[in-house]
């Protein structure tokens, strides 16, 4: 029996674009027991509702780039080996990655057993996963157009994976309380949870509500601000974006969703490690687009929430545009149908 593998792991950025895929094959004709998911530890979380067969494997992730790999190459081999077993095992005929540390392995054995291979790249800046892929047969759909970092060649714009169910709806501010989102992606911010808590201590903000996702093991239950809700993970995130007028977060993959449905966005790129090149660029795509307003410090932070507040529609129209972000959905599970049914 033909089965698709799906190849997530890590966070929740690289995992739900997977599930997103999975559910909208699913509604288009092609029966859960034809998937087969490989993940880790971390990734696993965000499946538990999934009615998959699913392989969990500790699946080493470099933490200083391809030189972390090299000293630790058995540990790179003994993944290999196992999920040459799985797909050996499952039959599977086809490959999709969702990038990260993964790419890489899926890519190889797929060109090793002849399976047809895809991946999936968040960012407008390649990681070195999909960079790697990138040198082995395949296909790459990208969520910006222009991505950085990548053999052109081997890749195709489409746009984000959103979660089917989000719909697009018409944000107005006509309650008597501006509501804000406050995020930072499926692990959560230190800096922006810091910045705040800073800002609602020291401010005055009656007329506004705050939905603050703080991430996983990050809830303060000490915290007694009035008009504040927080939440360490929220699965249906359309509720979330129904509420919300303006986004605070971080500008990995996810801040496209927030500008496909129209919501304006602040965005506090991350500055450190192997992500921080992506979340510069993925920003400054959305500043250029008028989509967002990149702040880099938190004075910057504190002026323009003072000025949303005081003045959201004004700021709105002045510093905000329409735009029309694509989206990949159904061009890829296209492709992945066509190969199911090759």
């Amino acid at each position: 029996m033909k089965k698709i593998g799906i190849f997530c792991v890590g966070t929740g950025g690289h995992v739900l674009p997977a599930k997103n895929l999975i559910t909208q094959l699913n509604d288009e004709g092609i029966d859960l027991d034809k998937f087969i998911i490989i993940t880790d530890e971390r990734g696993s979380q965000y499946l538990k509702n999934l009615d998959i067969k699913i392989y969990i494997l500790d699946i080493y992730r470099s933490k200083i780039g391809l030189f972390g790999y090299v000293l630790n190459i058995y540990r790179v081999i003994k993944t290999l080996l196992e999920i040459r077993t799985i797909i050996k095992k499952e039959e599977i005929k086809i490959s999709l990655s969702t990038g990260s540390y993964i790419a890489p392995i899926a890519s190889l054995l797929s060109f090793t057993f002849r399976i047809k291979y895809y991946g999936q790249e968040q960012n407008i800046y390649a990681g070195l996963g999909n960079k790697v892929t990138s040198f082995l047969p395949g296909l790459i759909f990208t969520s910006y157009p222009e991505t950085k970092n990548i053999k052109k060649k081997k890749t195709i714009y489409v746009g984000p994976i959103i979660n089917k169910d989000i719909v697009k709806i018409n944000k107005t501010n006509n309650a008597e309380f501006l509501t804000i989102g406050v995020q930072g992606g499926s692990q959560g911010s230190e800096q922006i949870n810091s910045y705040l808590y800073k800002f609602l201590n020291e401010n005055n903000t009656i007329k506004v509500n705050f939905l603050h996702i703080t991430g996983k093991d990050k809830l303060d239950n000490n915290l007694n601000f009035k008009n504040y809700s927080q939440f360490d993970f929220i699965e249906n995130m359309s509720e979330y974006y129904e509420k919300i007028n303006l986004q605070i977060s971080r500008s990995g993959g996810g801040a496209l969703e927030a500008a496909y449905l129209g919501i304006p966005q602040v965005l506090i790129p991350f500055k450190h490690g192997t992500t921080s090149s992506h979340q510069h660029l993925n920003a400054q795509y959305l500043d250029n687009l008028g989509a967002a307003i990149v702040v880099n410090s938190y004075n910057e932070f504190e002026n323009i929430l003072l000025n949303v507040i005081n003045d959201y529609e004004g700021i709105k129209r002045e510093m905000f545009n329409n735009v029309n972000i694509q989206i990949g959905n159904n061009e890829i599970t296209r492709y992945l149908k066509e190969a199911f049914n090759e």
